[in-house]
Formats: structure tokens, sequence, C-alpha cells
């Protein structure tokens, strides 16, 4: 027993003799000085100094790598660290010697694959390709960016996107994560059949959005020849156009003023052209456009009605390319290519109208004055790839209109002649990095300026005075932003970020300047005001059917020593049944701190941007939505939305109060203590709002027919202070029936036809209830004294008439043929193809004077458009 247990003894003792020879080894302070040797000379050196025996294969370890090393008294522990921690070589010990081996790797489950979606032939990002691989999916960004997560392996990979040949691939052995780059081949004949990828119709994502890409807008019958993405967006489901002709964008019930429309990320205050004809979205330019009505994103804030994100192309950087169309009264033209290689390429596009050319012309024919119109802008773009992480853009606008009139009248006076111009315009500009840090997370980092000018001139020659009256308002922005997308999983993704606008207003300069004197108002031209948010968003698949959104912003607005917060929560749910059927919900609140101030229903460039301030507060919102999507058969897309939202601190100009307007009330006799208007602060009310309603929305967009049906039933009201005794009131753009059918048809590779109806319950507007007689002093006229009545009208409540029903037929033909140097095209279209008289506005016309029954008065309807025939001659490149 006693030798069983010294021998225990002596092998514990063995034992821990033989971990202290091990761990002295390591602890075993040396000194070593070497530069720029190979790692074999400094062991060697150890070696033989301090009899350390060092064990390694010569075909293992890089004994040949240059190292460089100065310890002075250091454990072998670190001076081993800091010789092998580049060479991927660790070190162990067995008994009395040194080890060296390659580190053995953990082995992965799971790698990230990563990279862009572009298109081979022009190089172009594509934002919201599908990348899918059976257990896992995701999309690109709007960047073209994408990152997904999948067991290692051997696997195959589908990627998607709609007008592309989809792409798969057999990605073999994957153990780390891999960066790959997506190239997608455009569809060879945009007549084939491709099916609707399902993760389209069910992906959360696509709630409460519509998007078009600029080869769909270009599809679409044309007004005067000329393509256009707010005229689209106008044709589907929640979405109304204002007056006949106009750019408004009337959203589930809000105002023009309530979307935020950004065209390469950058806000812009005006996007019409022609007084709303056309809008500043170049078609040739244009890559996509999206509409986001409801359950917002947590990037997007400062509006509460919609999103609309026009994304322009980035420039071929493939060859050199080109596009143009020439019409009645625009032509464009849009140039692209790479500079030297393929990491730079620029665009330019470039558009006017030579209608100011054709009224010349007529006037100088006629004898007779005749208004001058004109537009033009400019898109200008260059783009710069460092590497496949690193990517810079500067993209540049620039649109003006111009408008003058003059005319000669007579009054009691003597003869006067009025001299009238306006011209308005907005100028963009943004310098943007995309930064991949790694294969999880991507940010893109953007410096925006933004300015929109507005001006009229009157001038008034009469033989009593000759009176000049000079009106400008306007915005400027700067601002930065910083986004980041963080794909931790396939089935859990981030988004974090902030942006910070710095904003000037000029709300009303004016100047009125006669023979003898000259008055300039400004003590309210310049505000000055700070706009940041930050934000966060957190999309989890909580289960292989149930996914949930969570997201926050938060914003502030500091303007004139008042400084407003406002912290928005928003929420998504969605659920994909079994059968394809999803089922989304969403909840979303916002805020604004800009007003745009009307006194008309046109929707005009005289429309003035106000910030809100200590007597006019930020408009506020929230909105609630209910949805369900579905594909049926392999290319029809059917949803429907039920909405309801809630406004509050809307502003509208007071009954009566008016701006601009004194320029032509002032008389001969004008008195400059009335010729100063009160701030406009004073001249606002301020009320509540909400609208609720269905959307529904039949889609096909790809095939030899394609379209869409769309169909809204909604109710839009306002309740005002001061306005209609207090009392809610049907919103001017209330409209109960909204139906749209639009049809494409390929007849032939070279022939194809489109048209448009779109249906509409009448608008409402304000006319007399009733009227009565006011009896003034007798006055005279050539004719002796006269008795001097006037009829006054009584308007009793707010919007209290319901126009008659609008609906239009709009057609297109075109024809394409290729040609040795590109391609060309003809278009003919026809808009408001049966003439229907739509309304515009109605009056009511003056009572007669004498007889029985002389008070009767009609009602009159006045039409803007009728039958307009145009066509348009293209072509590329």
């Amino acid at each position: 027993m006693n030798k069983r247990l010294l021998c225990l003894g002596i092998g514990w003792l063995c034992l821990a003799f033989s971990v202290l020879a091990q761990t002295s080894i390591l602890d075993r302070r040396v000194s070593v000085s070497k530069t720029s040797v190979p790692l074999q000379e400094v062991l060697s050196a150890l070696s033989k100094k301090y009899n350390i025996a060092f064990s390694y294969g010569n075909d293992l370890v890089p004994l040949q790598t240059q190292v460089s090393i100065n310890a002075e008294n250091q454990p072998l522990r670190q001076v081993l660290d800091k010789l092998l921690q580049h060479t991927n070589t660790g070190y162990s010990i067995v008994g009395n010697q040194v080890i060296l081996g390659p580190v053995k790797k953990e082995k992965k489950t799971r790698v990230t694959l990563s990279g862009h979606v572009t298109d081979t032939t022009s190089g172009e990002n594509l934002p919201g390709a599908v990348i899918a691989n059976g257990t896992a999916g995701t999309t690109s960004n709007i960047y073209g960016f994408y990152s997904i997560t999948v067991p290692a392996g051997t696997m195959q990979v589908q990627v998607r996107y709609l007008g592309y040949e989809p792409l798969i691939l057999s990605l073999q052995h994957l153990t780390s994560d891999t960066t790959l780059q997506l190239a997608l081949q455009p569809l060879a004949n945009e007549m084939q059949e491709v099916s609707i990828v399902a993760e389209k119709a069910t992906d959360l994502e696509q709630a409460n959005r519509l998007s078009m890409r600029g080869s769909e807008v270009k599809q679409l019958p044309r007004l005067l020849g000329e393509a256009d993405a707010v005229k689209a967006m106008q044709l589907m489901p929640g979405v109304l156009a204002g007056r006949e002709g106009s750019s408004d964008l009337i959203v589930r019930g809000g105002s023009p003023d309530q979307n935020l429309i950004l065209q390469d990320g950058v806000p812009v205050y005006n996007v019409s052209h022609l007084l709303g004809m056309f809008s500043v979205f170049n078609p040739d330019a244009l890559k996509s456009v999206e509409l986001i009505k409801g359950g917002f994103p947590a990037p997007y804030g400062g509006r509460l009605s919609s999103v609309v994100d026009a994304q322009l192309k980035e420039g071929n950087n493939r060859q050199f390319a080109g596009a143009g169309a020439v019409g009645l009264i625009s032509s464009r033209l849009l140039l692209e290519g790479p500079v030297r290689n393929e990491k730079t390429s620029f665009l330019v596009a470039a558009r006017r109208t030579y209608l100011d050319a054709l009224t010349t012309a007529a006037a100088a024919i006629s004898g007779e004055d005749i208004s001058r119109y004109n537009f033009y802008d400019l898109n200008a773009k260059i783009n710069h790839t460092f590497s496949s992480s690193d990517r810079l853009y500067l993209s540049v606008y620039s649109g003006h209109d111009s408008f003058s009139d003059k005319q000669e009248f007579y009054n009691a006076g003597g003869d006067e002649m009025q001299k009238y111009k306006m011209h308005w315009g907005n100028i963009t500009s943004a310098l943007r990095w995309n930064h991949v840090f790694g294969p999880k997370l991507f940010s893109n980092t953007t410096l925006t300026y933004s300015r929109y000018r507005f001006a009229q001139q009157t001038e008034v020659q009469s033989p009593q005075l000759n009176r000049f009256v000079d009106y400008s308002s306007g915005i400027t922005d700067w601002g930065a932003k910083a986004d980041f997308d963080y794909l931790p999983h396939a089935r859990h993704s981030v988004g974090f970020g902030g942006n910070y606008t710095y904003h000037t207003f000029r709300p009303e300069v004016t100047s009125l300047r006669t023979d003898t004197d000259t008055l300039t108002t400004d003590a309210f031209a310049s505000i000055r005001a700070h706009e940041f948010y930050t934000y966060a968003d957190d999309r989890v698949q909580l289960s292989e059917r149930l996914q949930a959104t969570l997201r926050l912003h938060f914003s502030g607005f500091s303007v004139k020593g008042k400084f407003y917060t406002s912290l928005q929560p928003r929420l998504a749910l969605g659920y994909t049944a079994a059968s394809g059927l999803s089922i989304r919900a969403s909840y979303a609140t916002m805020a604004q701190y800009l007003h745009l101030l009307s006194n008309t229903s046109t929707g005009t460039p005289t429309d003035i941007w106000v910030p809100a301030t200590a007597k006019v507060k930020p408009q506020r919102s929230w909105q609630a939505t209910l949805g369900a999507a579905t594909v049926l058969g392999q290319h029809w897309e059917l949803t429907s939305d039920l909405y309801y939202k809630a406004m509050q601190d809307v502003a509208e100009f007071k009954d009566g109060a008016d701006f601009i307007g004194e320029f032509f009330r002032s008389g001969p006799e004008t008195n400059f203590a009335n010729f100063v208007s009160p701030p406009y602060e004073t001249r606002v009310v301020c009320g509540k709002g909400w609208s609720y309603g269905s959307e529904w929305l039949l889609r096909k967009r790809q095939g030899n027919t394609t379209g869409w049906l769309a169909y809204t039933l909604s109710w839009a009201w306002r309740q005002m202070d001061s306005i209609n005794f207090n009392q809610k009131y049907p919103y001017t753009y209330d409209s109960r029936h909204s139906l749209s059918l639009v049809v494409n048809q390929q007849l032939t590779e070279k022939l194809s036809i489109g048209g448009s109806w779109t249906y509409r319950t009448g608008y409402v507007t304000t006319l007399p209830s009733s009227s009565y007689k006011a009896y003034h002093e007798p006055v005279y006229n050539p004719e002796g004294w006269s008795p001097s009545v006037e009829t006054v009208d009584y308007l009793g409540e707010r919007n209290n008439y319901r126009m008659p029903a609008y609906h239009r037929l709009d057609l297109s033909l075109t024809h394409t043929k290729k040609k040795k140097w590109g391609e060309r095209s003809w278009n003919i279209a026809v808009y408001n193809a049966y003439n229907r008289k739509n309304p515009y506005f109605m009056h009511l016309s003056q009572p007669s004077s004498g007889g029985e029954g002389s008070s009767r008065r009609h009602l009159y309807q006045v039409s803007l458009f009728p039958v307009l025939p145009s066509c348009s001659y293209g072509f590329k490149f």
C-alpha cells in the first residue's frame, strides 16, 4: 500500500514539474533585436542564445517571411506573439519543445455573400433585385448592394429582376465570406414572358408602395409628346391629380405640400413645368420612381402624406450611348458613357421647349401680342468607382420656367398698358459616397443643396401714374445625411442614420416703385431654421411566415427661438399564408415643419413655402393601414389596402386673405400703408383633417400585354378655425370614386399601342347659396345720374357644390425600328380622345338688370383641354 502511495506521489511530482517546465519556457525572459530578417533567422538566434528547442515543418511555417523585432527582457510568449501575428502560425508546448504550425481555423457553418447587382450592358446598379438560395432571400438596396447569410458548402443562388434574364449560379464548397458581383442581362425580347417573383408581391416592404421603371413610364400615352412620371403616378390607386394639367399629387386626402419629392435624394420644392403639364423628371434620365403612401420607412420624414423617390440613371460605364426626342413643343437629349475606363462614367440630359419661338413667330404674323412661355432643365451626373467598397457620385439639376404677357386696355383715366412676368425654378445637387465596411455593413453619406425661387414683376403704365411691383419668394437648403444598412442575418436587417438641414426661407420680398416713390417690404424676407432627424429601422423575420419591422424616427426643428421635437414610432407586420396570400398592417406617425400657403386651388408657382413658428405649429399626423397582396397565376399581382389618416395643425389662408393680389388692386392713388402686408402668420388659420378609404390594384408588368386596373373609394375632410362656422367640410380634392385603366399591347416587335382611361367623382367648390341687392349713392355717368346697385353673394357652407365627374381617354401608337446606328421611334398620341369637356372651375353669371325674372343666374363651366393630338420622334444609340 505504501509502495502504491509512493509511486502515485512520484507521478504527481513528475506531472507538476512537467507543467512548471512548460510554463517556464514561455515565461522565460529573452532579449532579441532584428530588423527585416527572415523568421528562421530570429528563431535560430533564440535557440542558440537561450537553448530553446523549436520544432516545425519547413513546408508548414513561412520561415522566409521578413520580420522585425526589438524586445528587451520580455517573456518568450510576447516575443512569439509579435513574430507570428501576421503569419497564420501558432505555437504550443510539448515537453521542453516549442512546436510551431499553422493555425487551425474553426470551420464556419454559415457564410455571407455580398456585393452589387448591376446591368451588364450599362453597369447601372439595380435596386430591388431578389437574391435567394432556397433557404433565405433578400433584395438589393437602393444603390444595388445586397448581403445574404447562408449555410456554408455547396449551394445554388438565383437572382431575379423584372425585365432581365434570371441568373442562376452554382457555388461550390463555400467556407468563408465572399464578395460576389452579380450582373444581369436585359431581356433580348421584351415581349418574352417572365414569371413574377413571388417575393415581390408578398414582401412586407411592398406594403403602401408603388414603383415604376423609366421604361414603364415611357409606355404610357403622352401629353404633347412628353412622357411624364408624375402623370403616371396620378393613375395609381390612392393618388389623385390636382386640377387638370397640374403636377400636384393628392395622396390619400393630403394636400400637395404634404409630399416629400426627392430627386437623387435631394428635396425638390416645385416639380412643375408648363404650369404643371410636365414635371421636372426627364423621362430619358429617369431610372425608377417609387411612391410611398403609408407605413413610412424610418429614414423618411418631414411630410405627412407621401414620399416620391425618383432615382436618375448613373451613366453608362460600358460604352458611349445617347437618347432623345423631338416633340411638338419641346425636345430633349441625353448623352452618357465612360470617361476613360469602366470605373468612371458621366451622364448629361437636357430638355427645352421652343413654345416661346412659336408664339413669337405667331405674334409677328398676326401683329398681336401673345403670351410667351419657355422652360428648360439640365441633369448632369458623374460617378467614379475607387474599389468594390467605395464609389463617389456627383449629380446636379437646374430647371427654369418663364412666362410673360402684355395687355392694353382703356379705363376712365385713358389708355393703360400692363406688362406681366413670372419665372420660377429649382437647383439641386448631391455629393454621395457609398462605402462597404464589410460583407454586412453598407453606408451612404450625402451632402445636399436645394434651392427654389419664384419671382413676379408687374408694370403698369398709365397717364396718371406708372408703377412697378416686384414680388419674390423662395427657400434654400444645405444638408448632410448618413445612412447605414447592417445585415447580421438573412432574417434580420437593421438601418440607422441621421440628417441635418439648414433652411433659409424668403417668404415674401416685395418692392413697389412709382414715378415718385419707392417702397420695399422685407421685414419678413429671411427666416433661418435648423432641422434634423435620426432614426433606426429593425426588420426581423420572426418565423417562416411572420415578419415585423420596428421603426423609430426622432426629429427636431428650431426657428426664431422656438424649438419643436417629434418622436415618431412606426410599426409594420406581415403574415404570408401557405397559399401565397400575404396580410400586412402598418402604423406610422409623421411631423411636417413646413407649410405651402396658397390662395388658389390650382397649385401654381405663386404658392409660398413658410416654416412653422411659435404662432403656426408644425403639421402632425398618424396613419394606419391594413392590406393584402397575392400573385394570380404567373403574371398578375393583386393588392388591396384600407387606410385611415388623421392630421392636425394643417394651415391655409383665412377667407379673404391674400398675397401679391395687392399688385393688381393698387390704383393710381396707391396707399403705401395699405400696400404693406402683415406677416403670413397673421393671415393663416389652422385646423385638422382626416381621410379614409379603400384601394385596389390589379397589375401585370411583363409580357405582350401590360398595365393595371386601379380603384379607390375615399373620403377627405377638413375642419378649420373660423372657416365654415367651425364645422367640418369636404376637402377641396375630396373625390368619392376614382378608377384608372391602363393597357399597353405589343402588337409586333416594331409596333405597340397603349391607352389609359381615368374616371373620378368631381371635386367640390364653393358657390353662392343666395344673393341680395345692396343700394349705394347714385353715380354720375355720361348718360346722367343713375342708382348704384350691387349684387352681394352669400356663400354659406364651404365647398357646398360638387362639380360634374371627370373622365378622359388617352391613346398612343408607337412604331420602333432598328437602325445601323441604333433605334428610332415615332409616337403618335391623343390626349382626351373623345373631347370630354371636363370642369376646370365653375362660376355663376351676374344677374341682369331690369325686368321680371332678371335676377335669374346661370352656372357656367370652364374647361381647359379639348382633344389634343401630338407626335414625337425619338432615338437612341
